[in-house]
């Protein structure tokens, strides 16, 4: 029976340019220090001063939701924000599973039970959610008990997923179909607007999927085909250009406008996609846009 490949950051660092070994060593141990310092946090007072170094408001209040027609979300913090900011790895080229598609973060978890009580109190006739974890994860926890949840249309929206410029935007196989298959799912959502192989919805948003036409839906094919083309070659980790993600903000923008039927529209998106659709918006934001924030403008 043939041995399973394991792609930890030790044997990374073996096969990568000569140039980035330290760096995948270093990550390694910045992966373990950041799970050192979650479990000190279980542990801490919201004021402990080793608390502050994570610079999170746990607290986000919304801004300009009463009379605006479109309420924009960012996800909530999720592992790469945690990690990037226990640790200040900083590198996003240097490649580990882990943090592919991440999942909120326990703190980002109570950053919705914070916010839940707010977003219970606004209309909806739909929500458009982008088909990361991070996102959709956002979306159940916020909308698990709102009082018009089985009336809102939840739908799976790729083009306002986030820009595949690093690893923490790549989705990873799997995490969409669990989600799906699972009866304890809080909201029922929407796959209209996804492909009919939905785990290679993000390779056909990207006009890639012929490339990976021999490739299973599984972790092991997944991580092969990106140790291959990013690891071993010392590439950036970068799938699609600032131009293409211009362009599919812009399509789903424009579908927006003429569907004027829906009159309280919810996107639950990333920072990214976010500021490409403030730049459309008729209102200068001066907020920033942190993990939470809960924002309302018109387009």
């Amino acid at each position: 029976m043939q041995q399973k490949i394991v792609f930890d950051t030790q044997s990374l660092s073996q096969i990568c340019p000569e140039e980035q070994r330290e760096s995948y060593k270093l990550l390694g141990q910045k992966l373990q220090e950041a799970k050192d310092f979650e479990n000190k946090l279980h542990h801490m007072n919201d004021e402990d001063h080793e608390w502050e170094k994570l610079q999170i408001e746990l607290d986000c209040t919304p801004h300009n939701t009463k009379n605006s027609k479109y309420i924009i979300i960012r996800h909530a913090l999720a592992w790469h924000n945690y990690f990037k900011r226990a640790t200040e790895f900083r590198d996003r080229n240097i490649y580990s599973y882990e943090l592919m598609d991440p999942p909120l973060h326990y703190l980002g978890k109570k950053q919705c039970v914070k916010m839940r009580s707010e977003i219970n109190m606004m209309e909806f006739d739909v929500v458009y959610i982008s088909p990361l974890l991070r996102t959709i994860q956002t979306a159940q926890l916020l909308f698990q008990d709102h009082p018009q949840k089985d009336k809102i249309q939840f739908i799976l929206c790729p083009n306002i997923s986030e820009k595949i410029s690093s690893q923490y935007s790549i989705y990873k196989w799997g995490n969409l179909t669990n989600i799906l298959q699972d009866e304890t799912n809080p909201i029922k959502f929407d796959i209209s607007e996804m492909p009919e192989k939905l785990e290679f919805w993000q390779f056909n948003l990207i006009g890639k999927q012929q490339k990976l036409e021999g490739l299973k839906p599984c972790k092991e094919d997944q991580e092969q085909f990106l140790v291959n083309k990013f690891v071993k070659k010392g590439k950036t980790i970068r799938l699609e250009k600032n131009q293409h993600a211009e362009k599919r903000v812009k399509i789903f923008l424009e579908t927006l406008k003429q569907n004027q039927s829906k009159t309280k529209v919810g996107i639950v998106s990333h920072s990214q996609i976010i500021k490409l659709i403030l730049s459309q918006s008729d209102k200068v934001v001066e907020t920033k846009i942190r993990n939470g924030t809960v924002l309302g403008i018109n387009i």
